[in-house]
């Protein structure tokens, strides 16, 4: 009997993909570093307030594009191409100069390092 009730609580592939959408872990940490540098456009990202955008992208397709877009907006500012990549649980591919690099030298190249 639980076999059968979980069963129909296990999301499928397809339903994680339209769940957030690109590495949601490293899309939502790309969003926050945006905010802790000040970067207009992130001041309404908390998990504390029901009514942030963080939490409403969730389950707004448009507005998490919109988010997308600007965290690529970002990058492109500095050089750097972001490949949202739309799949759960698949990483986003940063590059500078024709070179694929990480998430984190993205930030370097941002922060001037």
């Amino acid at each position: 009997m639980a076999k059968e009730i979980l069963k129909d609580e296990i999301l499928t592939d397809e339903e994680l993909d339209n769940v957030a959408g690109g590495s949601w872990v490293e899309f939502t940490a790309d969003m926050l570093d945006a905010q802790k540098r000040g970067i207009a456009g992130f001041e309404n990202l908390t998990l504390a307030d029901p009514n942030s955008d963080l939490i409403k992208m969730i389950s707004d397709d448009k507005l998490r594009h919109q988010y997308v877009e600007k965290v690529g907006a970002v990058f492109a500012a500095h050089g750097i191409t972001m490949e949202y990549k739309g799949k759960f649980l698949e990483a986003n591919i940063y590059t500078y100069q024709g070179k694929q690099i990480s998430r984190e030298q993205a930030w370097n190249i941002i922060d001037g390092k």
